[in-house]
Parts: C-alpha cells; sequence; structure tokens
C-alpha cells in the first residue's frame, strides 16, 4: 500500500491507575513540535492528534481505571493500536490484568510502554515475566509485543515510541478514504453552557464537512461547527482526525457511530427525572438504596451508570454543576447527591446545608463505586434489621416425645407462633424455617416476648445447638 494512502493510526493507552499514563500524554503532546499547539487543547476534547516526524497520530485520551470498563472496552475497539502501560516500579496491577483481556478481546496490536524506568526501584526483568504470564509474548521472548522503556517526566522513550507506533501499524494499515461515505466515533460527548451539546468524534472514513447533514434519533441537524484539539474552528475533518461537533441537541451517547445517521447503541444514557417520576420511585423502593448522580461528561456519567451495584436505583443522573433542581429531588426522593468532576456552586452548598442533604464529591471514578457498594451493604443489613421482629439464643437442646426442642431465651421483641425465621448456628451457615410451636412450662402459648424462656418446635425441621441464634421475621 502507497505510504501516501494509509490513514494515519489511531492510538489509545491503557493501564493500572497511577503507572503514567497521564504523563506519558502529556509528554507525547509536547513532542508536538511542528503544530505547537499542545498548551491549546479543549478540556474535554477527549482525542487529540500529534505530527511526528511529518506523520499524524491519533490518541484517544482514554479514562483508565477499573470502573471504565465499557468506555475502555470502547476505546480498544475504536483504536488501531493500543498502548500498554506497564510502570517497572510496581509491574502488573488487576487493571493491568483488565487492560490486558479487552485489548486481547478487540484483536488489536499491543505495544508496552514501561513507564518510570528512571527510578531506583524499577525492575523491567520482573515485568516482562509478570506479561509473559498474562499472555502478552515480548519480541525477546518469542511473541510480537514490543517493549519500549520510557520516562515521560524526563522526556525519555517518547521518541522511540512514536517510531514504535508507526512500526507497528505499517504492519498492517487501514487505507486513507476520505471519499467515502462519512463515518466516525464518538469518543466523549458533554454539555456546555455555552456551546449547548459537544461531541468528540474521530473520523474512521469519509470527510465531516461544516454544513453536512446527519441525523440522531430521528432528528436531522446540521454540523453547526467543527473544533480541532488546539481549539481552533475547522471546516472539514478528514479520516483519524479528531473534533468536536456543535449543533446536536442532546448529549450523544460514548460509542455512538456518526454518518448519514446517528446509530444509537442498545444502552441509552438515563435521562433526568420529572418531579412527578421521583415521586413515583419513592414509594416503591424497598429494596433499594436511592441516589442522584450528577458527572462532568457523558463518559463519566455512563461509567458511573453501569458500575453501580443492582440495589441502587439512580432515581435522576444527568450532566454539569448540581442545582437546585436535584437539590429538590434529593430531598423529596431522600438520596444523597454523589457529584463526579463537577463543581458544587455555594449556593447550592448552603441550601443543601439547610436542606440536609447530603452531597458527595468524587475526582476517580472507582471511589465512587467502592463507596457505593459499602453503603448499599450497609442498607442492606439496615433493611434486614428492620425486618427483624424478636430475636432469640439457643440455651439448651432436648427431646419430647421425640421431637427435637430448642430450649431459647428471647433477647430482644417477640416471636410469635408460626413467624419464619433465621437460624443462625455457630459455624456462620444459617437456615430458614418455622416456628410449629411455642412451649411456656410444657403449655402452648401464641407469642413470648424479651426476657422470657421458652421451647420451641421447628418445621421444617432444622440441625441446631447451644448457642445458636434465632431472628424472627414474623
Amino acid at each position: 500500500m502507497d505510504k501516501k494512502n494509509i490513514r494515519p493510526p489511531i492510538v489509545t493507552i491503557m493501564g493500572h491507575v497511577d503507572h503514567g499514563k497521564t504523563t506519558l500524554l502529556d509528554a507525547i503532546r509536547k513532542t508536538n513540535v511542528v503544530a505547537g499547539e499542545h498548551g491549546g487543547i479543549t478540556q474535554h476534547i477527549g482525542a487529540y492528534q500529534v505530527n511526528f516526524e511529518g506523520k499524524k497520530i491519533t490518541f484517544i485520551d482514554t479514562p483508565g481505571h477499573a470502573a471504565f470498563e465499557e468506555m475502555r472496552s470502547r476505546g480498544a475497539e475504536a483504536a488501531d493500536v493500543v498502548i500498554l502501560v506497564v510502570a517497572a516500579t510496581e509491574g502488573v496491577k488487576p487493571q493491568t490484568t483488565e487492560a490486558i483481556r479487552h485489548i486481547h478481546k478487540a484483536k488489536r496490536p499491543i505495544i508496552v510502554a514501561a513507564t518510570k524506568t528512571d527510578l531506583e526501584n524499577s525492575n523491567i526483568e520482573k515485568v516482562k515475566k509478570e506479561l509473559q504470564v498474562q499472555n502478552v509474548l515480548l519480541e525477546e521472548y518469542g511473541g510480537d509485543v514490543p517493549l519500549v522503556k520510557v520516562a515521560a517526566l524526563k522526556g525519555v522513550g517518547i521518541k522511540e515510541l512514536l517510531e514504535m507506533i508507526e512500526l507497528v501499524w505499517q504492519l498492517a494499515p487501514e487505507p486513507f478514504l476520505p471519499n467515502e461515505p462519512m463515518e466516525a466515533l464518538v469518543v466523549e460527548s458533554f454539555m456546555d453552557k455555552n456551546r449547548g451539546s459537544v461531541s468528540t468524534v474521530i473520523v474512521k472514513k469519509g470527510t465531516l464537512k461544516v454544513g453536512q447533514k446527519i441525523k440522531v434519533d430521528g432528528e436531522t441537524i446540521t454540523v453547526r461547527a467543527l473544533v480541532d484539539d488546539s481549539g481552533k474552528q475547522v471546516k472539514e475533518a478528514e479520516p483519524s482526525k479528531p473534533v468536536e461537533i456543535l449543533g446536536f441537541k442532546k448529549v450523544l451517547p460514548i460509542g455512538s457511530i456518526v454518518s448519514d445517521v446517528i446509530q444509537i447503541g442498545e444502552k441509552r444514557m438515563q435521562k433526568s427525572a420529572t418531579l412527578e417520576e421521583i415521586i413515583s420511585k419513592s414509594q416503591d423502593v424497598r429494596d433499594n438504596f436511592k441516589v442522584i448522580i450528577k458527572a462532568d461528561v457523558a463518559g463519566s456519567l455512563e461509567a458511573v451508570l453501569n458500575n453501580l451495584p443492582e440495589k441502587v436505583l439512580v432515581v435522576s443522573s444527568g450532566l454539569g454543576e448540581v442545582t437546585t433542581t436535584d437539590i429538590t429531588f434529593a430531598k423529596v426522593a431522600s438520596s444523597p447527591i454523589l457529584a463526579f468532576n463537577v463543581k458544587i456552586p455555594g449556593s447550592i452548598k448552603a441550601q443543601a446545608d439547610r436542606e440536609g442533604i447530603v452531597i458527595k464529591t468524587y475526582r476517580v471514578i472507582y471511589e465512587l463505586v467502592n463507596d457505593i457498594e459499602d453503603v448499599v451493604e450497609g442498607f442492606k443489613a439496615a433493611q434486614y434489621e428492620t425486618k427483624i421482629k424478636g430475636k432469640a439464643k439457643i440455651s439448651q437442646t432436648f427431646s419430647v416425645d421425640g421431637k427435637e426442642i430448642a430450649g431459647v431465651t428471647v433477647t430482644s421483641g417477640k416471636i410469635h407462633t408460626g413467624d419464619t425465621i433465621i437460624l443462625r448456628r455457630a459455624d456462620n451457615s444459617e437456615f430458614e424455617t418455622k416456628i410449629a410451636s411455642l412451649k411456656k412450662f410444657k403449655k402452648d402459648v401464641e407469642s413470648v416476648t424479651s426476657g422470657q424462656e421458652c421451647g420451641i418446635v421447628f418445621a421444617p425441621e432444622v440441625d441446631f445447638g447451644e448457642g445458636d441464634v434465632i431472628e424472627s421475621l414474623g
């Protein structure tokens, strides 16, 4: 294939959090000496293009931690080449393994960038051996995966990494097709107060132009403006060029394919609920913990929503700053507001304090998800405690007329004949059964209250012993 007809490669960087992905991306930006405009990159462009020795390379600025599983999976599939970042000081970590799984699934070529190689505690050999265990076979071990040593803060290895990207891409390049029907991929999307809906796309084939008509969900729009990664307005974008599209009335889901018709994936972003919907949901959430989610961009919001535990009910979600409407919804729903990477205006914070609304802010998605998982476990435990009508402890066991009877002391609440109970054994096992009968002083009784002793017959029968605990669910 003629080198002039090869589309510039699209690259994404994946790996464990804190292994130097952001530092590496910054170092790569600074190599863009031809354009000389790396400092003007739009905050949420989501992708950018550099010129290296007369050739263009596009990078998808893909978030790397575990909670962005969906986004990273799409990032790998959107990219032509994937750089796997592994810190030479730490080696393969859980999120490294996760990234490797996505890369293998996407069947994309890998380049390993061993970062932090200038530090005293770096251990390249450890990295190589651990990668081999993960089926990442380096060239020196007979595989086809190259490894480049990098010290991004010092600019060491950046040129070699860019050269390796070009070399790997030349082995199986795709053609440059600016005259084909236009197709582009949405890699970021958010709502801007001044510009409205902004979607970052990378053109895969064809040419995206200002004034071009495209559709989304049956709505035809005209591309109002295109902004490149240096913040400049451009008239068109050819294959591998990342640009922001202005003109949509709504935020597009990440992964949407832009063409003559925008194809929205099956997973749709949750729309912000109306007050009536909030009230309706709040009346039927006994088994769920309710939250309101706000995030800076669509990719972050989608990552949060896709990684929440099942027992979480998102009563409302949206993009941008926390507003008075969010406070109102939170008050009606009796739910906290979880804000990812968004500002909390002073007036809103004051209102939340007055209304007793909890607002928690986060900068890292997996910290938000971990907190929610902990809260949900506590919520479930609290829910269970409210269901317990009475507790008793088995102090002795005996048989009467062939029936096994548990002699118990009721420690709290009240237990009744016919109650469903959970029997918790000393070995942490538990069984569900019912109270067939209660006896006090050899007489059948309907109920026994806290502080009293009685005998219990279970049906169906279960094994029990001294020290076991009975929890009645009524």
